[in-house]
């Protein structure tokens, strides 16, 4: 028989105490589209995400844990698992497949939130939430205010493209194998049309992307490694200061700005 135990490669901690996963399925309150769970590993939430009587969709690495799922589920007519990392997967043409805007639940992995976090911003429009549960360190990231060192890209795009809600902390001795750090979940309600919102959504990514891996300079002098000094002239924000204390607003007008200053040389 396979072995179901936790591996490392790819970060599973199984959650161990049924009271918690009650609570994470709650904190998403009704569904009005599909769920969709990332590694549902030994199934904590699954049977509970199921009982919504909602279209399911699990998503897992874990060859040994797919087949015990289909195993325990595959009578249901609402249940689907597939075998993948949620990474590689397609959501537009998951997400395509079921009416209405879906539900994302999970306990992601530590060593890939933030490529996950990632791929549900690229996706807002199709989704309604996500509850997910992350190491506490990062969950506090991502509500992080303007000025303080926490703040950064992870922040002002999770604050961008949904509303975050702290929902509760999970201690350690809830795991099995048990983490070295305590976790969180939190809910994530999608905001739609954002990339909409720019000029040109790919240059404020860009230059936020550059800016914040050179956050402690001031603006002015990591700017200049992607800008002529002329641009930079002709701009009205103060880039004496660093990325840190820049609001979201705040940064969406200085990408505004580069682009049209853009658009005017691109036109001469």
């Amino acid at each position: 028989m396979a072995r179901t135990g936790p591996k490392k490669k790819w970060g599973q901690n199984f959650l161990s105490d049924p009271n918690i996963a009650r609570k994470i399925v709650a904190a998403a309150g009704e569904f009005s589209g599909p769920v969709f769970e990332i590694g549902p590993g030994k199934g904590a939430l699954t049977a509970l995400l199921l009982a919504s009587g909602r279209p399911y969709v699990g998503i897992e690495i874990d060859p040994a844990l797919a087949a015990q799922l289909r195993e325990r589920y595959g009578h249901l007519s609402h249940f689907r698992l597939l075998e993948a990392d949620f990474l590689d997967l397609d959501l537009t043409a998951l997400a395509g497949e079921y009416p209405g805007p879906a539900t994302v639940v999970g306990n992601i992995p530590y060593n890939i939130t933030s490529p996950i976090l990632f791929r549900l911003f690229d996706h807002a429009d199709l989704l309604d939430q996500a509850v997910l549960m992350m190491q506490k360190e990062v969950a506090e990231r991502l509500r992080a205010p303007v000025g303080t060192k926490a703040y950064g890209l992870l922040a002002i795009n999770s604050q961008l493209f949904a509303e975050v809600e702290y929902r509760f902390t999970v201690p350690p001795h809830l795991f099995f194998p048990a983490p070295k750090v305590s976790s969180a979940v939190l809910r994530l309600r999608f905001r739609k049309g954002v990339p909409e919102q720019f000029s040109d959504f790919a240059l404020f990514r860009k230059i936020l992307r550059h800016c914040f891996q050179h956050r402690r300079k001031m603006l002015r002098k990591s700017l200049s490694m992607l800008f002529s000094a002329t641009l930079l002239s002709t701009l009205s924000a103060d880039l004496t200061r660093r990325p840190e204390q820049l609001t979201i607003p705040e940064w969406q007008q200085l990408s505004e700005s580069i682009h049209r200053q853009l658009a005017k040389e691109a036109a001469q």
